[in-house]
């Protein structure tokens, strides 16, 4: 994307988001802005051959019944300069064996010259009849530059070789760090209590069966001008952290979650295997796109949106889709549906499925557009890149 163009979408996903949220209600983007969660340097989670490199022993995700003990299986590291430097290892074991969870073993060194590895971590799956569905990564407790939500699949682990798709999930801005509190942990109940897929994981309502992976990530100071760069990295942790089949990418969001998501497509086109975005859309004015919209044509899009959303114009998603649909290359034909009523919040029932045909949410769609008639779930994982 072009850098006049970008900063021209970041300047409108501000004076929009404001008026939208993350908490299910219209609040205000004031508030304690903390710099720890977002500084200025994008970090980098590719290895470096300068670096020390350390490898697990034993298996990389351990179950265990709640109050069976956990025995430390270590880790090696070997550094270019310094060699073996394994004994130099530090452990960080976040475990609590007698509560199920999922929890983190981190192993980190750094060798004589200042060089530090990129952390390696065990996951520690603590359960009573089945593991957990969701937990909490707060800010500061990963090497994550976000605090973000994690859920797992069910059978996460059970099968070493075995990898997962990855779904991020962009918050509202209600859920934004600079206005959710000074705490890392209780600021990450923002996003839960916004809805989306972090609500249905919290609430036992997600469908863990799916093999996907959901990382819904705290996002801070919308309109600075890094935040694809950001999502990114967040991106490259997560794949150097989890199982991950980085063909089998989703990225999906709600209102200034739906910008971020469709704008992060049109940045990184050939890392997104599929992207959609609800009472979003690309926040575009009828006689202007941004420079790299047809970015989006290799990228299969759906969009949602109800035509009386009084937060964010419906016309925001329409733009987008027959901006694409007319003007570009479309490998996939991008998806449009439109709800006649709904408001803003219709995030509830379409991650919940209740919004799809003859759902209990009663939400009526365009038959001029496309049905929601699958799964958006579904519809996904249909998806990979090359």
């Amino acid at each position: 994307m072009q850098r006049s163009s970008f900063k021209t979408l970041l300047v409108c996903i501000a004076a929009v988001a404001v008026m939208s949220c993350g908490s299910g209600r219209e609040t205000s983007s004031k508030g304690t802005k903390r710099e720890t969660y977002w500084s200025l340097d994008v970090p980098s989670f590719m290895r470096d051959a300068d670096t020390p490199v350390i490898e697990l022993v034993g298996p990389k995700v351990i179950q265990l019944q709640v109050g069976e003990a956990y025995v430390e299986l270590g880790a090696t590291a070997i550094d270019a300069q310094d060699g073996d430097i394994s004994s130099d290892i530090t452990v960080v074991n976040q475990l609590n064996s007698q509560i199920a969870g999922d929890y983190f073993v981190r192993y980190q060194v750094t060798d004589s010259s200042g060089k530090v590895a990129l952390e390696q971590v065990r996951l520690i799956r603590v359960f009573d009849d089945q593991p957990a569905m969701m937990a909490k990564r707060p800010h500061g407790s990963t090497q994550s530059h976000l605090g973000y939500i994690e859920s797992l699949p069910a059978n996460y682990g059970m099968d070493e070789t075995q990898q997962y798709a990855l779904l991020i999930f962009n918050h509202g801005n209600g859920a934004n760090a600079e206005i959710s509190g000074n705490d890392p942990d209780l600021a990450l109940d923002q996003i839960i209590a916004g809805a989306g897929p972090a609500w249905l994981q919290y609430t036992g309502k997600w469908d863990a069966t799916m093999p996907v992976i959901t990382l819904s990530p705290q996002m801070y100071g919308i309109g600075r001008g890094n935040e694809m760069a950001r999502l990114d990295a967040f991106i490259d942790y997560a794949i150097n952290t989890y199982n991950i089949d980085p063909s089998r990418i989703y990225i999906t969001g709600w209102s200034q979650g739906g910008f971020v998501s469709f704008l992060y497509a049109a940045t990184y086109p050939q890392r997104v295997a599929a992207a959609v975005s609800i009472s979003g859309g690309l926040p575009s004015n009828p006689s202007e796109a941004p420079a790299n919209i047809c970015a989006l044509e290799t990228v299969p899009i759906w969009a949602f949106h109800a035509k009386d959303d009084e937060v964010v114009s419906f016309n925001s998603s329409v733009r987008t889709i027959d901006y694409v649909s007319q003007n570009c290359q479309a490998t996939v034909a991008p998806k449009l549906t439109l709800f006649e009523a709904g408001g803003h919040f219709i995030h509830h029932a379409v991650y919940d499925l209740r919004a799809m045909d003859n759902g209990s949410a009663g939400l009526e769609a365009d038959p001029t557009r496309q049905r929601y008639d699958i799964s958006l779930f579904d519809w996904l994982l249909q998806h990979q890149t090359e």
